[in-house]
């Protein structure tokens, strides 16, 4: 069974997965027994030879499996909450986000755990301590499959349920992450030109505008605002350039305090996870399994919060981190060299340069299904995108450190990096409007279009696990129409 010895936790994700997606239609008990039916079933499919303890191995994944479907369903079938009304009620407001009109914030009580309330302005700084009065109302639940379910979209972040709050009171503030983040949001507005810190509250406290998310769906590049490995992977790579990758516990720190400040969405936990296994596994001499890596985070994501897998951001980060780590010739292990040389930067461009046109056809079902659109635009974009903003990113935070601690000459330079990101909202409209085709979900285009992302996802694992092309014809196939008739 290639699947146990290449990468066992793709075929728990996968059982997982698809028991998820029939969860609505069958039920929570057709999604604990069919769970472990899943993965014996994906594992017999990767059958070549007999390989050394296969079968042990093999009930050791099905007695995992098991317990996960029982942790998910444990999750899932929790009884919908009581109407419950609260009296002085202690509080600390952990994030502010737009929501339609209005704004939404999450709500960490002292005693009854998270809920979600929505504001008419922006009044509840971040970080703030609260003292309220208020009730409890459930959720809305979708009328009918695949349309949005803000259950779902909130218990994803932890939220039981909305809360209306009456006769609020301020409390004195203490020390939090999202105070830091608040006071660093407020540190931006106050030192950057505007453009600029719109871009640097996207990238460190994953606080982004509406105009903002506009112009980057229009252009097909929405995921360079969206906290993910991306950014993650610039600031562990600063830190281990700056204190060396033995540093572990430093490196760790500082990957989950970003992580954590920026808000710990699902793209950013599961990149965390995935470096977070690397470092362990780098110091212990172990090779890094990237697919395996993914897999892991990507199971350990759905045990801590279910929910996830209804997710836009869980659901396009794991996607697209399966499609980078199994590429033919791509080497985990490249993140952890130290010597930077001609060749690895050449080969780097030119894996990169097939890198982006791959995740972008991956990912395109899914972004067309949720989004409605998607901009051909994008995959000339993303070509050189992430280069363009990993090293404006970086220039542009080091700057704005200046200019907050007052340093002579700073304004200069972060007005010249405005300039930089006035330079690529230049470029990106030009292109834009020179490639104006954007496939809908409407349209005749997306379902070949579909196809072929899902069955290039299918391709590139199936040729990471080297099956033979009979089988990898027969498994895309068969696979493209189950995703297609379980998601869409």
């Amino acid at each position: 069974m290639e699947i146990l010895r290449r990468s066992p936790m793709l075929g728990v994700l996968i059982a997982i997965v698809a028991g998820l997606a029939l969860y609505d239609k069958l039920g929570a008990l057709a999604f604990v027994a069919g769970v472990p039916v899943i993965l014996t079933g994906i594992m017999f499919c990767s059958y070549e030879f007999d390989l050394p303890e296969q079968w042990r191995v093999l009930m050791v994944a099905i007695i995992f499996a098991v317990l996960c479907s029982l942790r998910i369903y444990h999750e899932l079938s929790k009884p919908v909450p009581e109407i419950s009304h609260f009296n002085n009620e202690s509080a600390t407001v952990n994030l502010v986000r737009e929501w339609g009109r209005n704004y939404a914030a999450l709500i960490d009580t002292d005693k009854h755990g998270r809920f979600v309330a929505r504001l008419q302005f922006n009044e509840l700084p971040e970080g703030s301590r609260i003292k309220f009065d208020g009730y409890t109302r459930n959720f809305r639940r979708a009328k009918n499959l695949g349309e949005f379910d803000e259950g779902r979209y909130w218990k994803a972040r932890g939220a039981t349920s909305w809360i209306n709050m009456s006769n609020i009171r301020t409390l004195p503030a203490k020390f939090s992450l999202p105070r830091v983040r608040n006071k660093l949001s407020r540190a931006l507005s106050i030192y950057m030109p505007e453009l600029t810190g719109q871009y640097l509250k996207a990238a460190w406290l994953g606080q982004h505008t509406r105009e903002l998310d506009e112009k980057h769906r229009r252009w097909g590049t929405s995921h360079l605002l969206a906290v993910s490995g991306f950014h993650v992977a610039i600031v562990i790579l600063c830190a281990r350039y700056l204190f060396g990758r033995k540093n572990i516990l430093l490196l760790s720190l500082i990957l989950w305090s970003y992580i954590i400040l920026t808000g710990a969405s699902a793209s950013a936990m599961r990149a965390g996870l995935m470096i977070q296994t690397g470092l362990f596994a780098h110091v212990l001499g172990r090779r890094i399994n990237g697919v395996n890596s993914v897999s892991v985070a990507a199971v350990i994501l759905l045990l801590y919060r279910p929910y996830l897998f209804w997710d836009i951001g869980w659901r396009l980060s794991v996607s697209a981190a399966l499609a980078m780590t199994a590429m033919p010739g791509r080497n985990s292990e490249w993140f952890f060299e130290v010597r930077v040389t001609r060749e690895r930067v050449l080969r780097l461009i030119v894996l990169w340069l097939i890198v982006s046109p791959t995740v972008f056809l991956v990912t395109f079902p899914q972004v067309a299904h949720t989004f409605k659109s998607v901009p051909a635009v994008g995959i000339f974009l993303n070509l050189f995108a992430p280069f363009y903003f990993s090293i404006t990113f970086m220039i542009a935070s080091v700057v704005a450190v200046l200019r907050m601690i007052q340093i002579p000459f700073s304004q200069t330079l972060i007005e010249a990096v405005d300039g930089v990101f006035l330079l690529w909202e230049k470029f990106a409209d030009i292109s834009a409007n020179i490639i104006s085709y954007a496939v809908r979900d409407n349209s005749f285009s997306l379902i070949p279009v579909s196809w072929f992302g899902v069955g290039a996802l299918i391709l590139l694992l199936c040729t990471y696990m080297k099956f033979s092309a009979s089988r990898t014809l027969i498994l895309m196939t068969c696979i493209c129409f189950a995703a297609f008739m379980l998601f869409l």
